[in-house]
């Protein structure tokens, strides 16, 4: 193989690779916005007990009956 044959090879071989990745990231996005949805819920819901315990602990008055 010629020095150029060997430079377009690599090159060739690297837009694949980058194509390869592509797809890759393509296929797995779905995967991805599903969990950060997943854990933006749990977020939210991990503040909202927040939210409630420290109102309880800063007025119990309004908790006495539960």
């Amino acid at each position: 193989m010629t020095r150029e044959e060997t430079h377009f090879m690599n090159i060739l071989k690297l837009i694949c690779q980058t194509i390869i990745q592509l797809v890759k990231q393509a296929w797995s996005l779905p995967q991805s916005i599903a969990k950060a949805v997943q854990q933006r819920r749990r977020r939210a819901a991990r503040n909202e007990l927040e939210a409630e315990r420290l109102d309880r602990i800063r007025h119990p008055s309004k908790y006495l009956g539960k």
